[in-house]
């Protein structure tokens, strides 16, 4: 042998329907999930695996059954973690696009380095039978439908097997954005909504959206 490559192994089917909802292998399901960012509390940021399981665990006794990664590519311990446990996660990539949200953030470097960084991201996580979503961003500034297709499409070119999504908190209330977000999420394989806690929005949009 010249090379010998492991890896774990996954066989499930996760179908996002817009008129059944949600189902993992033929059951109907409801995804209970929590955002939950890369920390440890009092330990840091620093990757501690037994640390995560244990928060993996306190989620899973909640009734937890989902976790969206914030806002960048998580810990691969992470992802090892919820296979083994059985906690499905949507994978998000950034929290910025072009435009900054701080001073040094990564919208400065977007243009250079968002090919590269989102599919290395999915290269490296597409065998985690954990992984059922690709966010390709979490309350971008600025949102274009062109950036938007561009970041889908490098997402598709490594792997075509999950849908692509975002999470936007200008979709419904007082925020709600007619345009960009809006035709952004047109573009997306399931519609992202961030802090939409207006009785009616969902049922109208999918009433004016039947595929959403």
């Amino acid at each position: 042998p010249v090379d010998t490559y492991l890896t774990t192994l996954g066989i499930r089917t996760p179908i996002f329907d817009a008129a059944a909802g949600f189902s993992l292998n033929g059951q109907s399901m409801k995804i209970r999930g929590v955002n939950m960012h890369h920390d440890l509390g009092a330990l840091g940021a620093a990757v501690n695996a037994r640390a995560i399981e244990r928060q993996v665990q306190i989620l899973k006794s909640m009734g937890v059954n989902a976790i969206r990664t914030a806002h960048n590519p998580p810990a691969p311990e992470l992802l090892d973690i919820t296979d083994r446990l059985g906690v499905l996660i949507l994978e998000e990539a950034f929290d910025t696009w072009q435009q900054t949200k701080t001073a040094n953030d990564y919208g400065l470097y977007f243009n250079d380095w968002a090919q590269r960084d989102i599919q290395a991201m999915v290269e490296r996580d597409r065998n985690h039978p954990s992984v059922i979503l690709w966010s390709i961003g979490n309350e971008v500034g600025g949102s274009t439908t062109t950036t938007a297709q561009s970041l889908k499409n490098w997402v598709l070119a490594e792997d075509t097997t999950r849908p692509v999504t975002w999470a936007s908190n200008k979709m419904a209330g007082p925020h709600v954005s007619e345009g960009d977000d809006r035709d952004v999420a047109a573009l997306l394989d399931v519609v992202g909504y961030n802090y939409a806690p207006y009785a009616g929005d969902y049922d109208a949009d999918h009433s004016a959206h039947p595929t959403w």
